[in-house]
């Protein structure tokens, strides 16, 4: 298994593999986690305000492609921290397609 940081719960902000044994089997064992995988790709999507959408035809829009989930957290949040645009509700992250 690949060490992660946790981004959530008791232990949030620690290693994985630091944390304590008991702890990684349940939660390796909890059908809702999925473990970061060095493979796993992921996108930075950009939300539309409604208005936007009805005008454009548009929901959502694919903004930065297959990265890894560190790097899209770190484009997301610097998105959602530049942004300008009105018409951009907010940036989220989905799997690669």
């Amino acid at each position: 298994m690949e060490n992660f940081t946790l981004k959530f719960g008791k232990h949030k902000g620690e290693q994985f593999l630091n944390t304590p044994k008991s702890y990684q089997t349940w939660l390796l064992s909890q059908d809702w986690f999925k473990a970061p995988s060095s493979q796993a790709k992921y996108d930075v999507v950009r939300k539309f305000t409604s208005d936007y959408a009805m005008g454009m035809g548009r929901r959502f829009e694919r903004v930065v492609l297959n990265l890894t989930w560190e790097h899209a957290e770190i484009e997301k949040e610097n998105m959602n921290m530049c942004h300008l645009d009105d018409c951009t509700d907010y940036f989220y992250i989905e799997a690669s397609r």
